[in-house]
């Protein structure tokens, strides 16, 4: 399945979905949809910005890689899920999104993109 594919199955399963993209960890945008006023190229790379920073804390803390985030703001709920250490998954939705299917087609997204980009 193509990346496009995977990211509009995506908007399509999640309700109150309003971007979804596919970023490598140095932010740039490896596909996208956007239809809206989001600023997802700029949070596509603050949220590397902060994976890189969690990795370079997590030698004295020792939780692991970094799978799956989420920051709630009044105007969105943003989820960044790892796909491979190196390629994730920024899905914004609108506060009253749904949680819990988002987190589930993330987990699947993983598996569908995760052989592809290893």
């Amino acid at each position: 399945m193509s990346f496009r594919g995977v990211l509009d199955g995506i908007r399509e399963r999640v309700d109150g979905t309003l971007a979804v993209s596919l970023i490598g960890l140095d932010g740039i945008t490896i596909d996208g949809i956007n239809p809206g006023s989001v600023p997802l190229d700029v949070m596509g790379a603050e949220f590397s910005g902060f994976i890189k920073s969690i990795r370079l804390s997590n030698t004295e803390l020792n939780t692991g890689q970094v799978l799956q985030f989420s920051l709630v703001t009044e105007k969105y709920t943003a989820f960044v899920s790892a796909i491979t250490p190196e390629y994730y998954v920024v899905l914004v939705t609108t506060p009253d999104g749904n949680y819990g299917r988002a987190r589930f087609e993330l987990a699947r997204a993983k598996q569908l993109l995760g052989e592809e980009l290893s």
